[in-house]
């Protein structure tokens, strides 16, 4: 697995993965969501990164908070449903494909850095860090939610509590928020470094050996930002919020 099969891989997903994200933008998610960001962005913040956008939901939120975005995506796909998504929300964002390993802003181009469901999927995660380090001005704050989602493929009573909150779901929704049928892309979760990684303690960890500060998680926000059906069907792998700052200068 390498970026450019992982770029393919969401692709296909995108029209599915963008589906979602429309129900979620026409939800309770935009106004918990924004409440959320604001807590945790500093008064004065302006320049901010949707690191791995997708669909483009933090971005449009983020604008329509006022917020200078900037957007990037590895997917042709993705980004193809974001300007749509952006296009009907009237909004305006930087939308820029880009291999999020080495992008291509200078030093402290960002006062914040967002992201949703994508660290799991990176292949050199550390990398990626260091990337957020070096693009954030300094106080500049990293907000990343995410979670433990491929746990279960190590945990056999976890992958078996899942399964049961998989069929309840379709039992009760007719659906289980699964990926596209078509897709085609070889995708192995088992080649992901943070697949069978205990989070948010890894990331904490990591974001403190590179120097940030004010490091610290939230273990589950669920009750704040899913409905009831993503509760019942994603509960054994719950979201999480992982927040830091750079520091001013290098910590001695």
């Amino acid at each position: 697995m390498n970026i450019d099969s992982m770029a393919r891989y969401w692709s296909q997903d995108a029209e599915n993965y963008g589906n979602i994200i429309a129900d979620e933008l026409a939800s309770f998610r935009v106004e918990a969501w924004q409440k959320l960001l604001r807590e945790k962005l500093p008064a004065g913040t302006k320049k901010v990164l949707d690191l791995g956008c997708g669909p483009a939901f933090f971005s449009i939120i983020l604008a329509r908070m006022g917020y200078e975005v900037t957007a990037v995506d590895c997917s042709a796909g993705m980004l193809e449903q974001a300007r749509a998504m952006i296009e009907g929300a009237g909004v305006e964002v930087n939308l820029q494909q880009m291999d999020i390993n080495h992008m291509d802003f200078p030093e402290e181009a960002f006062e914040a850095i967002v992201s949703r469901n994508v660290t799991w999927t990176l292949l050199s995660p550390w990398q990626v860090y260091g990337e957020c380090l070096r693009l954030l001005r300094p106080q500049g704050r990293l907000l990343l939610f995410d979670a433990n989602w491929n746990m279960p493929l190590y945990d056999e009573a976890m992958a078996e509590r899942a399964e049961l909150r998989r069929q309840e779901c379709l039992r009760k929704y007719g659906d289980a928020l699964e990926c596209a049928a078509d897709i085609t892309e070889p995708f192995d979760p088992l080649e992901l470094p943070l697949s069978g990684t205990k989070r948010p303690y890894w990331d904490v960890e990591l974001l403190r050996s590179l120097g940030f500060g004010e490091v610290h998680a939230e273990f589950d926000l669920t009750e704040r930002l899913w409905d009831e059906k993503e509760r019942l069907l994603y509960g054994e792998t719950p979201l999480f919020g992982v927040f830091a700052m750079k520091f001013s200068r290098s910590p001695r």
